[in-house]
């Protein structure tokens, strides 16, 4: 046997993933609001791009209304009024709770050194508004003397939201203690000051017998105690709402169930108008400049089409395999995986996975994530189910219970059985923590 270098001529078959199929697989698994972000992104510096992005009309929930119907809209239009949308629909500049928090000391206070330690007291605090160093580690970071760290931190306790700057969930629940009712107030000062863990294990007939009340008092006390803010950093500051556009629409039609793709969420996108006037004045090399821009549009424009297309496709298969919930409800959801809808579609898991990422359909029962229509399958009397029916069903058993005797795992498995659904109490409990449902002693009320 010889060994060495040399040179050998091979026919070998591969494949080789092109920008153009980089570009398809990314347009496929974009969102609604993902495609015009990434439309724009890419055709920004194509000089032929003529790009029409996606229409807003969807964000005015209002247009139906006295104050704001279209009639009265299209007649300022047409006399050439410009008219100031409703104040329902202006949207509140996003402010950040750090900001908030300088506003209220700068405005409330005297701006001097205990107000400047203050504002930097801000920007020590975590996510949930605590503030976790002592008063030393502080007066060690910013060399001032204890008494200016303990006024700082008094003002900026004083601040809103409540409780914010606490030191720990009971300081924090204690700085609330003036939003609670008059009549639970003593009751629930003794259960942030000495019961909160017996609280949080549902240990209350306990806490009542060591306070000394009864459990009615006590259940009325914790219901109290349960309307303030544990967290009070983690209030919506500065976000925006989240807009979801459905993807596709299920509607239906007589007897059956129709899709209908929403190509309003769809960029729209063409080639400019001068683009042959442009070619036939330009030199080779602009020329090459140009049909390559040419062709980038082009394929945009079908990897677009494509993607409608398979949206399309892929959501009849959908409704076609759960017809019956769509007739039914949740509790008719049948047992279903990215193969079978691949094998009826002839297509690859990988493309049925992307086709059903972050895209979302709009049914008259609400709107769902496509990804909502696939579960695990279970054993149940008749053969198999649906592990999403079987939540739904523990949801309905627990929503109906007595709420003095709830329901526990192995009696809810027990349930189940009857109606014949066969699960383990494991996988009771398993999925009701996935529903993040309490166990029963914790949802059991006096």
């Amino acid at each position: 046997m010889s060994m060495g270098y040399g040179l050998y001529q091979e026919q070998v078959q591969r494949l080789l993933m092109t920008q153009q199929m980089r570009q398809a697989i990314t347009v496929l698994q974009c969102s609604a609001v993902e495609l015009d972000q990434y439309v724009q992104e890419e055709m920004s510096s194509n000089p032929l791009a003529d790009v029409q992005p996606v229409s807003t009309e969807w964000l005015r929930p209002w247009t139906g209304t006295r104050l704001g119907s279209v009639r009265s809209s299209r007649a300022h239009v047409a006399s050439g009024e410009r008219q100031a949308p409703p104040l329902e629909q202006v949207v509140a500049s996003p402010q950040q709770l750090q900001d908030y928090l300088e506003e209220q000391i700068r405005l409330s206070y005297p701006s001097d050194r205990i107000s400047e330690i203050a504002r930097f007291l801000v920007g020590a605090l975590d996510e949930q508004g605590y503030l976790r160093e002592s008063d030393e580690e502080l007066a060690c970071w910013i060399h001032a003397p204890l008494s200016d760290i303990a006024a700082a931190v008094e003002r900026l306790q004083s601040c809103d939201p409540p409780g914010i700057g606490a030191r720990n969930l009971q300081e924090c629940l204690y700085m609330q203690l003036h939003l609670v009712p008059v009549c639970h107030y003593d009751l629930v000062e003794q259960i942030v000051t000495s019961g909160l863990e017996d609280v949080a294990a549902g240990r209350l007939a306990r806490l009542a017998r060591r306070l000394r009340v009864s459990t009615s008092a006590l259940q009325e006390a914790v219901d109290a105690l349960r309307q303030l803010n544990p967290r009070p950093g983690l209030s919506s500051w500065g976000d925006r709402p989240a807009y979801i556009i459905p993807d596709v629409t299920v509607e239906k039609v007589g007897d059956k169930w129709v899709v209908l793709t929403n190509d309003s969420a769809q960029p729209n996108i063409r080639l400019d108008a001068g683009y042959h006037r442009f070619i036939a004045a330009a030199d080779t090399e602009t020329r090459q400049y140009l049909t390559s821009k040419a062709q980038a549009v082009q394929w945009l424009v079908r990897c677009i089409e494509q993607r409608r297309m398979t949206l399309h496709r892929v959501a009849d298969a959908l409704v076609s395999l759960q017809a019956e919930f769509f007739d039914r409800g949740a509790c008719a959801l049948r047992p279903l995986t990215l193969r079978q809808v691949a094998d009826a579609l002839g297509l690859h898991e990988s493309t049925i996975s992307r086709a059903t990422r972050n895209k979302y359909m709009q049914t008259p029962r609400g709107i769902y994530e496509m990804k909502y229509f696939f579960s695990t399958e279970i054993t149940t009397k008749t053969g198999s189910g649906s592990a999403k029916s079987a939540k739904h069903a523990i949801r309905a058993m627990i929503e109906s219970e007595d709420s003095g005797a709830p329901l526990s795992d192995e009696e809810i498995r027990s349930k189940l059985e009857a109606d014949g659904v066969f699960l383990s109490r494991r996988t009771v409990a398993k999925y009701r923590e996935a529903m993040s449902i309490p166990p029963s002693h914790r949802r059991r009320r006096f």
